[in-house]
């Protein structure tokens, strides 16, 4: 098992970045494509961008445990091989499009080969110990921040040369992911640990209606409502900076930058050695404290040079997500690894689906009246995250609550174990009756 960072590590780590990077390598460029097959309209644009993120998010809810499920059953490498000849082959026809439906069809595609994220976990899990696993994680999300930092940026830049031209990009690296897979990457799981597909594993319902063996439905809870918290961000950010900062394109897009950055470096240096000194769990409690302050602030704050300045402290609260699939994975057989990562994503993608229109809805619902940026009622998404941010850290404490329980019952099997041992022992060899007997633990 590796200890440190290696090549194989590295492409997983290249995945995670081109699945957060192909979203924002496209979504400076989306208005001007999109308005093109709209007669230049950029409301229905708008418009049509939406149904977009919908259709991609559906997707990643559906296929997320479908792929993962097919890892356990056929491995990890030949399920993340298929997805990125497959997203490479969706941005190339997305970028050669010339009708509306065919840019449906790609986002379609392109939400159902992202769910690779999933498998890519479960080969992490795979290859590393319970101990360093929740490091390994964070590897991963800082990936996924250096895609968010980098993908707007470069497809900024790329939209110079035209619409069609991030997607090329985003084509040529899934490309470069695949060439590394195919020469870096074996094998993790091994033929003892593979098992058969059931519907109840593939069925995108199931982390609603199922649990996966041996891990609190508790855990599962946090994840999703922490995961419907935090989309507050993506959803109402830029919008909330303009109306109650007056921040330009540039400001906003600096803000963004800084929030990347931040989960970059509090996931790649940060996460790996708390965890190992304070749990998991506890992790997860501090950054769910100091994400419930921070929705708080940003409530009231009105000075946007305070809230750049603070958005470092906010952007802990990336850590809780990590932590708890970290604690999540060590709780559950190798055989499940797939099954696990792919409820996760399947969770992440549901909670995308649920928080986008309810946070942008009730944004747009506090400002219909003139003025109302500067009062509490432009943060009202906040408002909402941080009572979910709170719901989140209740269920935490009952997780916790309950491991102490199991851990008595595992002593009170031992102890049983012990006393049918002395029983034993003794209709063995009744002469040391007493001496038995008289053993301490």
């Amino acid at each position: 098992m590796p200890k440190g960072f290696d090549r194989a590590t590295a492409v997983i780590c290249t995945i995670a970045i081109l699945n957060t990077m192909g979203l924002g390598l496209i979504m400076p460029v989306m208005p001007e494509l999109l308005a093109g097959f709209q007669g230049g309209s950029i409301a229905r644009a708008a418009a049509i961008g939406g149904y977009l993120s919908l259709v991609f998010a559906a997707m990643q809810f559906v296929f997320s445990p479908i792929l993962g499920a097919l890892s356990d059953r056929y491995g990890r490498r030949p399920i993340l091989l298929c997805s990125l000849a497959l997203a490479s082959a969706d941005y190339l026809m997305m970028a050669t499009a010339p009708y509306l439906w065919m840019i449906f069809v790609g986002r379609t595609l392109s939400g159902a080969s992202s769910a690779t994220l999933s498998v890519a976990m479960a080969y992490l899990a795979d290859r590393s110990s319970k101990e360093d696993r929740t490091k390994f994680f964070g590897y991963v999300g800082a990936a996924a921040g250096i895609g968010f930092v980098m993908g707007p940026f470069i497809g900024g830049l790329l939209g110079t040369y035209g619409p069609r031209a991030p997607f090329y990009a985003a084509s040529a690296l899934s490309l470069v992911a695949l060439v590394g897979t195919v020469f870096f990457v074996k094998e993790s799981l091994p033929q003892e640990n593979r098992r058969q597909i059931t519907w109840k594993i593939i069925n995108p319902l199931g982390p609603l209606l199922f649990r996966v063996q041996g891990v609190s439905l508790a855990l599962f809870a946090v994840y999703f409502f922490d995961a419907l918290a935090g989309f507050v961000f993506p959803a109402v950010w830029a919008y909330f900076g303009a109306a109650r900062y007056g921040w330009d394109s540039t400001t906003i897009g600096l803000s963004f930058g800084i929030m990347g950055i931040c989960f970059v470096l509090t996931q790649a240096a940060i996460l790996g050695p708390v965890a190992k000194r304070i749990g998991n769990l506890n992790v997860a409690a501090l950054g769910l404290s100091l994400g419930f302050a921070g929705y708080l602030t940003l409530v009231w704050l009105q000075s946007g040079l305070f809230a750049l300045i603070l958005l470092p402290a906010f952007s802990l609260r990336a850590i809780v997500g990590i932590a708890i699939v970290g604690e999540s994975s060590a709780q559950v057989d190798p055989d499940r690894q797939g099954e696990l990562q792919g409820t996760f994503a399947s969770l992440g993608a549901l909670a995308s689906l649920v928080s986008f229109p309810m946070m942008t809805q009730l944004f747009a619902s506090q400002l219909s009246n003139e003025g109302s940026a500067n009062t509490w009622h432009a943060g009202a998404p906040f408002l909402l995250a941080a009572g979910l941010g709170a719901l989140a850290l209740l269920l935490l404490i009952v997780a916790v609550k309950s491991a102490p329980a199991n851990k008595r019952g595992q002593a009170s099997e031992k102890v049983q174990q012990r006393i049918d041992e002395v029983v034993t022992n003794t209709r063995k060899r009744p002469q040391d009756h007493v001496e038995l007997m008289g053993k301490k633990e």
